[in-house]
């Protein structure tokens, strides 16, 4: 006989995050922990450490989950070197407090005071992010990234399968013009993005004047909504640069990015339309390179029809 979630033992509310992708900033709590063990209420919690130290951490609320969140995850982040691949184990009170025990990419428990001796960068910096991730990616299974490339390949299949059998592809996000091109029609802000190297599969740079028209310059992240209606949360960094003898600000999309392309498979010569349906929350819509609606190899064409847009 089945027991109510709520009625289980401290010691069996418990749950797993492998740590991957932009969480340096905020983690999500699983949502089916949140929905049977944390109460709607609960705004704060202490999170220990094995070392017996606690960190007051924020919890924040939005549409995709709940969240550890603010200067205090961040600190804690910062405090025990937390990389890309490390696991952690959370062990819930049923009040407001969390044990947490740590394991690195060796899969025994990491002592903290050695990897604080080793690193000498800021934890989950640009520069060995991508090393890191090459690291673990042999070692761990992302369910949700297989799954989401599963869908992708099939969708790729009915494609070719209808170019083979002479059936013109369905244009979900777009009407074909009589040039081929497709147009793009939105009531929302809107930018595109035709990836040509290899970087922009990392890193998409937000059009200046978009970003400041939509408030994006003073903001920290942005979350991206996939074709499956699936929310990846990228990392928003202020990049200066000289252009023109002049000091410029520019906007770069960074860390999330990456893991959203992976779980789309996007790749290069993909042509990415970026919609801003609500405030920091972008939906992606997808034009892959390939057979196009007349036989042709080129890149689908796509066309904006929208207010501050950005071709």
């Amino acid at each position: 006989m089945g027991r109510n979630p709520s009625m289980l033992s401290p010691k069996q509310q418990s749950f797993f995050k492998v740590l991957l992708g932009d969480f340096s900033n905020h983690l999500r709590i699983p949502p089916k922990f949140t929905k049977n063990y944390i109460r709607p209420s609960l705004g704060k919690c202490v999170l220990r450490s094995p070392s017996g130290k606690h960190w007051d951490v924020e919890l924040e609320k939005r549409e995709n989950g709940l969240f550890f969140h603010n200067d205090g995850w961040q600190r804690f982040v910062k405090d025990h070197r937390l990389q890309v691949g490390d696991f952690l184990v959370f062990h819930y009170d049923g009040e407001s407090k969390f044990k947490v025990k740590i394991y690195d990419r060796t899969c025994c428990e990491k002592d903290v005071e050695v990897a604080k001796k080793r690193s000498c960068s800021p934890t989950n910096s640009l520069a060995n992010e991508g090393n890191q991730l090459a690291l673990v990616k042999d070692e761990i299974v992302d369910l949700k990234t297989l799954n989401y490339n599963k869908d992708a390949e099939n969708a790729d299949k009915r494609r070719r399968k209808n170019v083979m059998s002479g059936k013109q592809p369905r244009i979900e996000d777009g009407d074909e013009t009589s040039t081929g091109s497709i147009m793009f029609k939105s009531a929302n802000s809107c930018f595109k993005l035709t990836l040509k190297g290899r970087c922009s599969l990392y890193r998409v740079l937000i059009p200046k004047e978009l970003a400041v028209a939509e408030g994006l310059m003073s903001k920290k992240a942005v979350d991206i909504e996939d074709p499956t209606g699936t929310m990846w949360t990228a990392k928003l960094l202020i990049i200066r640069h000289k252009q023109n003898n002049k000091t410029c600000d520019r906007l770069d999309m960074s860390t999330g990015w990456g893991e959203c392309c992976k779980a789309n498979k996007i790749s290069l010569g993909d042509t990415v339309v970026f919609e801003l349906v609500k405030q920091s929350v972008m939906r992606i819509h997808i034009f892959r390179e390939g057979p196009g609606r007349r036989g042709g190899n080129d890149r689908p064409s796509v066309v904006l029809d929208a207010p501050n847009i950005r071709n």
